[in-house]
């Protein structure tokens, strides 16, 4: 087998693993709790992560990691809209 396919299944299941239990968990808290349970920079942070990640992988041709990394953006995205609506005014 390849390296970099290898890689990429690796990095793949890591990061379905993290947006699929971790990000979800959070979301869930932030519901019950009514309030957001990340600092916007920290958002902010992961969503440019996950940006960044998903055009290197798209550049350099490694389209299995960009599903997970696909994902997690949007699960981060729910994670910045609940942080507005959950924020003191």
């Amino acid at each position: 087998m390849d390296i970099v396919f290898t890689l990429s299944i690796l990095v793949s299941i890591f990061s379905l693993a993290l947006v699929l239990i971790g990000i979800p968990a959070q979301i869930v808290k932030n519901y019950r709790e009514r309030r957001s349970g990340q600092p916007i920079l920290t958002i902010l942070i992961a969503l440019g992560f996950y940006a960044s990640q998903i055009a290197f992988f798209l550049a350099t041709g490694a389209y299995l990691p960009s599903v997970s990394f696909a994902v997690g953006i949007i699960m981060w995205g729910i994670t910045l809209v609940q942080y507005f609506l959950y924020r003191k005014n």
